[in-house]
């Protein structure tokens, strides 16, 4: 007998052995036991996730021999064709390739016809949402009206690709991805039953790599079988998958926090050398940026889809960025995800996107330097006072104190993005941070940003009572220009300045002031 895929040989032949879609599979069971029956449904979710499944055990279920029943029996001919997918009265089509309308109006002519056996005539139609107009059009009629006898079952993954109009006369289903803990338990089970021996990081890697989807993860798993044999190890799984490391990505994020162009060119040559699938490489650098994301923002660490050995690496990493920086970086690479997923030069495209991130060490000196260089340590050690310059004093006074206040308030920025990482974004993004005696002044370009810091208030208060040692009092403010009156944009060399152009086209922001330091 021939060799038959995991997925194919394990996939759930009733209702109890779907796994994940507990509401969907309650709805339908149900349904069934109430005698409600819907002329038509829509499976909607993403690859691997049990839609075209669902729909043939609820053909098994309405047709069984002893139903309609809540579990199909799996015995009886009727049952067993449809699993194999020979039953004349449960007809599944492809409609990749069955499009057109005459298509449609072929199969709406069969419809007027009784079941050659069965109790009802089903069409289970996948990839639904590559029906031209037409066709839906011309199933229009049929869904609003069929004949008793005559159900549908539609199946996509591209939900909003479906007319609205079709999906106002059909019963919708959405199943959601799979857990990674359901995951890992089927991988378990399947293993078990196929006799191999598998320890559970290697299982937990593949669950991982499946990203809810069951197909995936055991189209992986066979993979994985076919290299390692009948003892597969988490060393096997990386090999075959060319899984990019903790190690390997702490050290593309510190690169990009040094801004080290060559340095990522050349660990991304040695990705290649290694045989790195750049797009595979490229989604588990977004991983641990989240990964990055929430160590920073001080989330629970059992969130971390990480092995307890990774988090030091991950820590490590994240402490050479702000919050605030992590969010803009994050957000940088996630909108080149699309364009990596589909440039023919892969290789090149995830340089460019880790070549732009890198640029931010730059644009946080930009930063620093339109917020009036308070973050930037260029004070000079004080001079012996000279007698020939009585009054320059008084002047370089002033200037060491402005210069201690907004060292004190990058302090109490600092804290606030420790304690209350999101707040602490929003004060990144200020126009101006002044202090005036016991009062800290805040302004914002846009008003829901200043909402945002208002709310916060109180919490920022305190913290700032401790930073500046006496209790203050913060304001804040919305500096924008008026509507309808367009914000003059004089040229001038900073603002020609392709890195600040890049800083207004990423992170929204102008130029308030220009200075030479």
């Amino acid at each position: 007998m021939s060799y038959q895929a995991l997925a194919r040989k394990y996939r759930p032949q009733s209702f109890s052995d779907v796994i994940g879609q507990e509401t969907v599979v309650r709805t339908l069971q149900n349904a069934i036991e109430g005698q409600r029956i819907h002329h038509a449904y829509l499976f909607a979710g993403v690859r691997g996730v049990g839609k075209t499944t669902a729909a043939r055990i609820l053909a098994k279920a309405l047709n069984c021999v002893k139903g309609p029943t809540a579990e199909p029996c799996n015995e009886c001919t009727i049952c067993r064709e449809i699993t194999e997918g020979i039953d004349m009265d449960v007809r599944e089509i492809d409609a990749a390739t069955y499009t057109g309308v005459d298509n449609i109006r072929e199969l709406r002519d069969i419809t007027q016809f009784q079941p050659a056996r069965d109790r009802n005539r089903i069409f289970i139609i996948d990839e639904a949402h590559m029906l031209s107009t037409g066709a839906w059009n011309a199933l229009l009629k049929i869904l609003e009206e069929p004949p008793p006898h005559v159900i549908f079952m539609f199946a996509t993954t591209e939900i909003n690709k479906v007319p609205q109009t079709i999906i106002s006369r059909v019963q919708k289903e959405l199943l959601r991805k799979i857990t990674l803990d359901d995951l890992i338990a089927r991988v378990r089970k399947i293993v078990d039953a196929e006799g191999i021996e598998a320890d559970d990081r290697a299982i937990e890697i593949i669950a991982r790599r499946g990203e809810g989807s069951v197909r995936d993860s055991l189209s992986l798993l066979d993979q994985v079988i076919a290299f390692g044999g009948r003892s597969i190890s988490a060393a096997d799984v990386a090999t075959v998958l060319g899984l990019s490391d903790t190690t390997f990505f702490a050290r593309i994020a510190t690169l990009i926090a040094e801004g080290d162009h060559g340095g990522i060119l050349e660990a991304l040559d040695e990705a290649s050398e290694t045989g790195r699938d750049f797009k595979m490489l490229y989604r588990d650098l977004l991983s641990f940026m989240r990964n990055l994301l929430l160590v920073a923002g001080r989330a629970n660490e059992s969130m971390l889809a990480v092995a307890p050995e990774d988090l030091p690496a991950i820590r490590t990493a994240a402490e050479k960025f702000s919050y605030s920086e992590l969010l803009r970086i994050a957000n940088l690479l996630l909108r080149d995800d699309e364009t990596v997923n589909r440039a023919e030069h892969q290789r090149l495209a995830v340089e460019i996107a880790l070549l732009k991130a890198a640029t931010f060490p730059r644009l946080r000196a930009v930063e620093q330097e339109l917020a009036g260089g308070a973050a930037i340590p260029q004070v000079a050690a004080p001079r012996p006072r000279a007698a020939a310059e009585p009054k320059a004093a008084p002047a370089r006074r002033e200037a060491d104190q402005a210069a201690s206040a907004n060292a004190t308030i990058e302090s109490f920025i600092e804290r606030v993005q420790k304690a209350r990482p999101l707040i602490g974004g929003y004060l990144g993004a200020a126009k101006s941070r002044k202090r005036d005696g016991n009062k800290l002044l805040l302004t914002f370009a846009d008003s829901f940003t200043a909402d945002q810091v208002s709310n916060a208030r109180a919490a920022l208060e305190q913290i700032a009572a401790e930073v500046f040692g006496e209790p203050m009092v913060i304001e804040v403010k919305t500096d924008s220009p008026a509507a309808g009156v367009p914000a003059a944009k004089s040229s001038s060399p900073l603002r020609d300045d392709p890195v600040v152009q890049a800083f207004q086209k990423h992170l929204g922001a102008d130029i308030v002031e220009s200075r030479k330091r």
